[in-house]
C-alpha cells in the first residue's frame, strides 16, 4: 500500500514538473525590441544639440560620450616660491636656459666622439649612433635626460627634422608683494649650484671661501680671492606682469592674474567632456534627457526620455513579468523532481514488522 501511494505521488509530481518544463522550453522569451532612426556604433557620431559628438565606446550595454572642447582655456597656477625647471619656460634673451638641436643626418660632437643622428618623430624618439660603429648607440625618447658635455639635459622636443635638449638651474618664482597690496608682477630668479660651478671651472679650486660675511672663490695661478657675485656672470631675473605672455611647457602662454600667493597662466587648449550611458538609464546632454538602449553588443539607439521612455518601460516590464514566471516554472519542475526523487526512496525504506 505504501509504494502504490508513493508511485502515484511518484507520477503526479514528475507530470507536474515534465509540465512546467515543457512550459519552460516552448515559451519564446520577450526582448526589447524598441528601434530608432540610426543604430551608432564605437567611432560614430551623434549630434546633440548644437554639439557633436563622438562614440567613444559601445558595447555590452554600456558606453561613453566625447565631444572635443576646441575653444577650452588652459589654466595652469604656480604658487610664490616654487621651483620652476628650465624646461618648462622660455622668453626672449634668457641666459640660464642652454639648448642643443641635434639636426636629422647631421653628425655631431657627443661627448668626445663623432656620432649620427636619426630621429623617429612618429615614436618622439632620437637615436646617436657613434660614426666608426653603428651598434654603438642611444636612444632617447621626449623627457628623458641626456648626459651632455656633463650636464643633465632633458629632451624637450623630436620632430622629423631633429630633436632639442634643454639643460641649465631651475627658477624661483617669487611674486613681487612687499609693501604692494595687490601685486601685478611676479619674477623667475635663476636658482644656481655655485659648488657645482666652481668645481667645472678649471681656473679655480674646488671650494669656495668665506671672508667678512663675502662668499668667494679663489684662483688656482695665484689663490687671488674674488667675490662669487664678480666672478660668475648676474643671475638671471625675468620680471612677468599681468597680461603679457611667454612660453610655459611650449605653448604661448598669458599671465592672467598675480596674487599674494600665486601666478596664475591662461592658454589656448582643448578639453574633451565626456558623458557615460547605459542600457535604460538617464543621461542628459545640451539640457534634454535622453536613455540609451542596445539591439545588440556593439550598437545603441538613443531615444528622448520624454518621447519614448514609456514605450521602453512598458517593453521592460514584459520583460520583467516573464523572467519572474520563468524562475517560477523552474521553482515548480526541481521541486517536483526532488519530491519525486524523495517519495521512491521513502517508499523502498524498509518496513518494521
Amino acid at each position: 500500500m505504501q509504494r502504490r501511494a508513493a508511485a502515484i505521488y511518484f507520477v503526479f509530481f514528475l507530470v507536474l514538473g515534465a509540465g512546467a518544463y515543457g512550459l519552460i522550453q516552448t515559451t519564446e522569451a520577450p526582448t526589447i525590441s524598441l528601434e530608432g532612426d540610426t543604430a551608432y556604433s564605437a567611432g560614430d557620431e551623434v549630434t546633440f544639440g548644437d554639439r557633436t559628438w563622438e562614440v567613444a565606446q559601445a558595447d555590452t550595454g554600456s558606453g561613453e560620450l566625447a565631444w572635443v572642447n576646441e575653444s577650452a582655456v588652459v589654466t595652469t597656477t604656480i604658487d610664490n616660491d616654487t621651483e620652476v625647471p628650465v624646461t618648462d619656460v622660455r622668453w626672449d634673451d634668457q641666459s640660464a636656459r642652454m639648448e642643443q638641436v641635434f639636426e636629422a643626418g647631421s653628425t655631431v660632437q657627443y661627448n668626445g666622439s663623432e656620432y649620427e643622428v636619426a630621429v623617429n618623430e612618429s615614436a618622439g624618439s632620437f637615436t646617436l649612433a657613434l660614426a666608426s660603429d653603428a651598434s654603438v648607440n642611444e636612444s632617447y625618447g621626449v623627457g628623458d635626460t641626456v648626459t651632455y658635455r656633463g650636464n643633465e639635459a632633458t629632451v624637450t622636443s623630436v620632430t622629423g627634422e631633429a630633436a632639442t635638449i634643454v639643460w641649465g638651474g631651475p627658477y624661483l618664482l617669487v611674486v613681487q608683494a612687499e609693501g604692494v597690496a595687490d601685486p601685478t608682477e611676479a619674477t623667475f630668479v635663476e636658482q644656481r649650484d655655485i659648488g657645482a660651478m666652481v668645481d667645472e671651472d678649471p681656473a679655480l679650486y674646488n671650494e669656495t671661501i668665506t671672508q667678512d660675511g663675502v662668499r668667494k672663490v679663489t684662483f688656482r695661478a695665484n689663490d687671488t680671492n674674488v667675490p662669487v657675485d664678480e666672478y660668475f656672470p648676474p643671475v638671471e631675473r625675468h620680471t612677468i606682469a599681468e597680461g603679457e605672455t611667454l612660453t610655459y611647457q611650449g605653448n604661448e602662454t598669458t599671465v592672467d592674474a598675480v596674487t599674494n600667493t600665486s601666478v596664475e597662466l591662461t592658454r589656448p587648449g582643448q578639453n574633451t567632456v565626456t558623458v557615460g550611458f547605459s542600457e535604460g538609464s538617464n543621461f542628459t546632454v545640451a539640457d534634454t534627457q535622453y536613455f540609451a538602449h542596445f539591439p545588440d553588443n556593439s550598437s545603441v539607439y538613443f531615444f528622448e526620455t520624454a518621447e519614448r521612455y514609456d514605450d521602453y518601460a512598458a517593453e521592460e516590464n514584459t520583460v520583467e513579468s516573464y523572467n519572474d514566471r520563468m524562475n517560477g516554472l523552474w521553482g515548480i519542475a526541481e521541486l517536483s523532481l526532488v519530491t519525486a526523487i524523495i517519495l521512491i526512496a521513502i517508499a523502498f525504506l524498509p518496513v518494521r514488522g
